[in-house]
């Protein structure tokens, strides 16, 4: 486990802080009682949570052959860390974009989720022998980052103090729900209120990314790209996908490369883009002021 996939930076998934990161199994058995079923809707709180509780992170299926032996052994190993250690379970099957943001080649995929970053551990099943010495690694790897690895329930985040404002509270149960499009009206409805509402912003943002990526498929969109380095709409939605994926100088790179020599019409398209994605990012992203600043340089 020496080779991090890197910063997970999935900002398009984002949800109201304290919501469950999913319900049951995403595969038969009885659930760990450390265990949560990923989905798109709970990732960003998984990442939180990893702050303070390393996480083994599964992507398999139900078509994996002793997958069902290979899921029951890591909850067996789980549960007898006493929460300090926890299982999070994605279903390649039904949750394919999340497996997608993931990079996952082939299943099963068992990866570990340790203060906000993702490292691969094994691409294949691991003999029930295996996972204890397994488990000990990990939680000698918490140990050294300073993580309670004493046991006990994950802390809960404190509920915000104030209220939620109504059109922000419904844009958040629109995203819960996969209403994208019900989201997007209610956060801009909400900026037409109050147009400097910074969660607003990158609130639309983030959803308008969802919203043109939700029926792309990753493949070909990047093969259209690659063949048709002219084609401005590929170009823009391998950025997004690259962005949705964690890429985020990829997608700020490619959008760059955009400029050079461009006509007008390209130029304004890329920069609303760019503005977009800034947005999603967020301004404290490190990577943000830099994009920024080649973007002046080259529109101006």
């Amino acid at each position: 486990m020496t080779d991090p996939y890197g910063m997970i930076d999935l900002a398009a998934l984002k949800q109201p802080a304290g919501a469950p990161a999913g319900g049951g199994s995403a595969t038969g058995g009885t659930p760990s009682a450390h265990e949560v079923a990923v989905t798109e809707q709970g990732l960003e709180q998984l990442i939180a949570d990893s702050q303070q509780v390393a996480t083994l992170l599964l992507v398999t299926s139900a078509r994996v052959p002793e997958g069902e032996a290979f899921l029951a052994s890591l909850r067996r190993a789980v549960d007898a860390q006493h929460g300090a250690l926890r299982l999070a379970v994605v279903d390649a099957d039904t949750q394919q974009r999340v497996a997608g943001a993931l990079r996952v080649q082939q299943l099963p995929t068992l990866l570990l989720l340790i203060q906000g970053q993702i490292q691969p551990i094994v691409q294949s099943v691991l003999p029930d022998a295996e996972i204890d010495n397994l488990v000990t690694q990990v939680l000698e790897v918490a140990r050294q980052q300073g993580m309670d690895v004493s046991g006990g329930p994950v802390q809960e985040q404190a509920p915000a103090e104030e209220p939620l404002p109504p059109l922000i509270a419904e844009a958040y149960e629109a995203i819960e729900k996969g209403d994208l499009d019900s989201a997007v009206a209610a956060y801009e409805k909400q900026l037409q209120e109050s147009p400097a509402d910074a969660e607003a912003k990158a609130g639309l943002a983030t959803v308008s990314l969802m919203r043109r990526t939700r029926d792309a498929d990753l493949a070909a969109s990047r093969e259209a790209a690659a063949q048709n380095p002219g084609d401005l709409d590929a170009q823009l939605l391998v950025a997004d996908l690259d962005m949705l994926g964690g890429h985020v100088e990829d997608a700020f790179g490619r959008l760059l490369d955009l400029l050079r020599g461009a006509d007008q019409e390209t130029k304004n398209a890329v920069r609303t883009r760019l503005l977009e994605l800034f947005e999603v990012a967020g301004a404290d992203d490190p990577r943000v002021g830099p994009a920024r600043k080649r973007l002046a340089n080259l529109l101006y």
